[in-house]
This record gives C-alpha cells, sequence and structure tokens, in this order.
C-alpha cells in the first residue's frame, strides 16, 4: 500500500504567504490555522508505536469516512483524494488501489480492528499506521468525534495578519486598459503616509495582531519609491516598538524598476509583485504606456533584473478574452524561469465596461486554461501551485470569505481616506484619523452595497463541495453583474468545472515530488 502526500502545509505556497517573510516560519499567515498540520506532524512522528498513537487520536471507536471526501483517478491506478469542505486544513494525497481499498472499507463505519481482519495480509503494524496517517489527512474520522478536533472550527481573527493596501500615488506611467484607478497626479504626503502607518498599528495593537503586512501599491509606486523606502522604515520601527512582526510587498509594473531600486528592495526586505500578462505583443495589448507603445521589453528588464539580484518576484496575470490565447506561452516562460505566480481573471468595472475584447466567455475561458495546465503538466513544478491556477480562490485553504474585506483587511488613499477594498476606492468608509480604522470597516461590512457575506449565505453555494476554496467568489464583481451580493459568483461555472483539473495537477506534482509512505 503505497501513499504519496506533500508534507508542506498548503499556506507555505499560497500567494500570500509568499509575500510573507515570517509566514514560512510562524504559519500566521491569517489563511487558516496550522494547527492541522501540526496534529498530522505529531501522529507521523510515532510511527514506532501506531496502535498507541492511533488510540490516542480515536480511542477505541469506529472510524468512517467523510461524506464530503473527493476522490478521482489522476494516471492508472493513482487516485487523489481530499476532503474540500474539511475547514481549515486541505490536505490532499495520491492513494495507490490497495489504500484506496482499505479507505473504502471506512464507508460504513469500522473499528481498526475490523479492518485488521479485512486485511490479514497487511501487516497490523503497517495497517495501524496507514490508518494513522489517514486519520491525520483528515480522509478517516471517529465516528464520534468532537467536530472542533478535526478542522470544523474556525480560527479567531486575532493573532494572524492584518493587511493593508497604501495607495501611494494616484500617477501611472502605463495605460493598462482594464485599470480600475482613476488616474491623477496625487500622492501620498509624507505627514500623511505617517499617520496611515500610525493607524493601521492603532487597529493592529487593539486587535491583538500579531503580524502586519503592508502592500505599497497605486497607481505605479516605484514612481515614489524614496517615500516607500522612508515609510516602511517607519513602519519597521513602529512594529518593534509594539512587538509587531511587519512584512511587505510592493506592486509595480516594473517599468520603472532599475538595478538600484531593486537592491534597496532586497535591502528592507520588500518582496515584489511584478504585473506581467503575456510574452510581447500579449503583454503589449493590456498594458501599453499612455501613447500606445508596448511595455513588455520594461518588464522583461525588470524581471531579469530581479532574478541577477537574488530577489524574484512573484508575478501577477491578468486574464482576459485578449490574452488568453498567449496563456501557455507565458506559463512555459514562467515556470521555465522558476518564478512563482497568481492567476486572476478579468473584472468589469466603471474604467472598463465599453472594452468589449476584455471581456470572455465561460467556455472560451475553461478552454484557454486547460491550454495553459496542459503546460503546467508537462513542466511539472517543485513548488505547489494549486492556490494560484484558479483566480482568486485558494484550494486547500478553506474560508468562509473570498477575501479579507471587512475583517482582516485596510485599504487607505493617498487622502487618508480608508475603504475596505482596493477596487473600491472611492466606498471611503472611514479616514486614518479613527481611532480603530478596522474596527470601522468591520461594522461598515455588515450593511451598504460593498460587504462581506459568509459563503453559507450566498444563493448556489450552500450545497457546493467547492463552497470553503471559493467562498462564493468576489464580492465587488458579483453585485456589479447581479446587483446582489448574497449571490454565488458569475464566474462560478468556470471554478466547478476547473477545480478537478487543478486537482488533478496538484496530485501529479505530488506524485513526482511528495514523500512516499509505503506499508
Amino acid at each position: 500500500m503505497n501513499v504519496w502526500v506533500d508534507l508542506d502545509p498548503v499556506w507555505k505556497d499560497s500567494p500570500e504567504a509568499w509575500t510573507s517573510d515570517d509566514c514560512s516560519e510562524t504559519g500566521e499567515c491569517g489563511l487558516g490555522d496550522p494547527q492541522g498540520w501540526r496534529e498530522l506532524e505529531a501522529l507521523l512522528s510515532c510511527r514506532d508505536q501506531p496502535e498507541e498513537c492511533l488510540s490516542s487520536k480515536v480511542g477505541q471507536g469506529q472510524l468512517c469516512l467523510p461524506a464530503s471526501l473527493y476522490q478521482s483517478e489522476c494516471t492508472a491506478g493513482r487516485w487523489l483524494i481530499c476532503n474540500p469542505e474539511q475547514l481549515i486544513t486541505g490536505h490532499l494525497a495520491v492513494l495507490d488501489g490497495e489504500a484506496l481499498a482499505l479507505l473504502h472499507s471506512f464507508e460504513q463505519p469500522a473499528s481498526p480492528a475490523e479492518a485488521a481482519l479485512a486485511f490479514s495480509r497487511v501487516p497490523p503494524e503497517s495497517l495501524l499506521s496507514l490508518l494513522r496517517l489517514l486519520v491525520g489527512l483528515g480522509f478517516l474520522l471517529p465516528v464520534q468525534a468532537d467536530p472542533t478536533q478535526h478542522g470544523s472550527s474556525w480560527p479567531k481573527e486575532e493573532g494572524m495578519i492584518l493587511s493593508a493596501w497604501l495607495h501611494i500615488t494616484n500617477a501611472c506611467n502605463l495605460a493598462c486598459q482594464y485599470c480600475y484607478v482613476h488616474k491623477s497626479s496625487e500622492h501620498l504626503a509624507e505627514e500623511t503616509a505617517r499617520r496611515a502607518v500610525e493607524a493601521i498599528f492603532r487597529s493592529a495593537r487593539r486587535h491583538s495582531y500579531r503580524a502586519v503586512h503592508l502592500k505599497y501599491a497605486g497607481g505605479e509606486p516605484t514612481l515614489r519609491l524614496r517615500q516607500v523606502l522612508a515609510l516602511h522604515d517607519y513602519a519597521l520601527a513602529l512594529g518593534a516598538e509594539a512587538q509587531i512582526k511587519v512584512s511587505a510587498s510592493l506592486l509595480t509594473n516594473g517599468v520603472a524598476l532599475s538595478e538600484r531600486a531593486v537592491a534597496a528592495l532586497k535591502d528592507h526586505h520588500i518582496r515584489v509583485m511584478l504585473s506581467l500578462d503575456g510574452l510581447g505583443r500579449q503583454h503589449d495589448l493590456q498594458r501599453p504606456f499612455g501613447h500606445g507603445q508596448g511595455s513588455f521589453a520594461y518588464v522583461e528588464r525588470a524581471l531579469n533584473r530581479l532574478l541577477a539580484a537574488g530577489w524574484p518576484p512573484s508575478v501577477n496575470v491578468t486574464v482576459s478574452r485578449r490574452n488568453l490565447a498567449g496563456l501557455p506561452a507565458l506559463l512555459d516562460y514562467l515556470l521555465e524561469r522558476d518564478l512563482p505566480f497568481a492567476l486572476s481573471y478579468y473584472r468589469e468595472h466603471d474604467c472598463s465596461a465599453n472594452i468589449d475584447d476584455l471581456r470572455f466567455e465561460e467556455e472560451e475561458m475553461i478552454a484557454g486554461m486547460r491550454a495553459a495546465f496542459a503546460v503546467i503538466e508537462r513542466r511539472l513544478p517543485r513548488r505547489r501551485l494549486f492556490s494560484s491556477l484558479l483566480d482568486r480562490t485558494h484550494p486547500g485553504l478553506a474560508s468562509r470569505y473570498a477575501c479579507g474585506m471587512g475583517r482582516n483587511y485596510l485599504v487607505i488613499d493617498q487622502r487618508g481616506g480608508v475603504a475596505g477594498c482596493h477596487a473600491a476606492l472611492g466606498q471611503t468608509i472611514t479616514t486614518i484619523a479613527a481611532e480603530d480604522p478596522l474596527e470601522a470597516v468591520r461594522r461598515s461590512s455588515g450593511s451598504g452595497e460593498l460587504r462581506a457575506l459568509p459563503v453559507e449565505e450566498k444563493e448556489g453555494c450552500q450545497t457546493c463541495r467547492w463552497r470553503y476554496w471559493c467562498a462564493g467568489g468576489c464580492p465587488l464583481l458579483t453585485y456589479r453583474l447581479t446587483g446582489r451580493l448574497d449571490v454565488r459568483s458569475p464566474n462560478c461555472a468556470i471554478y466547478q468545472t476547473l477545480f478537478p483539473d487543478v486537482l488533478r495537477l496538484e496530485a501529479l506534482r505530488v506524485l513526482k515530488y511528495g514523500t512516499l509512505f509505503t506499508f
């Protein structure tokens, strides 16, 4: 009996965790409690005493399959197994036929002793070790288990990361077709910027956050890079004083990223999130300069500078009808360079509503994504990708909410206004003068056009097996296209169709790079 598992926690390779230097060490990414992974590690550490270890986990009672268990044959005789409705952590493993047969022997509740009789050809110690692993993965549950001990309770907000978007400038050196920012020459003045950071830390202290992640954005923040660096130094000082860890990322188009700028960002430990939508013309179609010239050559130059400096970026790709055909070539390019990336779908808004060739149809997006997935299958990376491939969904990272809006996310505009979403900068809720801006945002999220709803309150989501990996999609997009917040995402059919494809890619990656347990 063989089982393949990737023992690295899912949150280590998520886009959010990548931007935080502390996430990979502490597991405090705001993406879910790593307790389930710690339990799994503890179970695996007692391999020499399987019976005692299993008894301590499940007692002497019966085990059964979770009703929500998902399985699919990923390659001949190899089956991917996961439980997308398991809260907090979402383990995925690959089982051979014999291990799968053992798992299915618990379709009706049975004890480990009964399983040992049914599989008498397997040494009892090996059988118990395998059962221990399946319990640790959440694929078997005690019949009368306390659900809070098996990944069925949600973590508290306190103690995770508070993320904050700082709109450094409203100016930009590109004229991207899908940008939602109404450009101007306004920028975040130095004094306003310092007060903004102070406001972030006031809320962080009041709500007992142990870490803050700052996103320096715009517009194009590299146009005011000196201010960004000085502001980050100030944030580090406030963090040290409050004993709050600080991490940061800079969202940039890369056009003005000089070698000197790259060195400064690396020295300040500010991660770079670089936008790249295709190779050559495919990128230029979506991200030109104001006079129409393409920007790809400048972005590639920035990418090479970052790689040469040993400070590789994470690449943000916005996928629309306009660049969909070029996505396979782009992913081949990124995988060859071992670059982390995240794919996001174009979202219609006021600034782009009249541009028809950005808008995609369901079937063409599904076909285009599958063509891109074929490239990934040929170039399977060691790095986990499945939380980066399907728009804003997070396979393996359960959440009741699609984003941090109204919970653990602040957006501060160039005037010091505070909003709940960076794509809704004009809908300010309070200002940085508030004693606790986060509390004001949380209170406002219960009413109004832009508010956070848990996935259980969204029509069409309650019975979906993927609901905690999708959480109903972007609320802003849903409201724009449907006039409602309490319904599933307009991209729901795309997500439901492609989730199995994404899981299959992850299963193939686990087969190639994961840890093999033989029983």
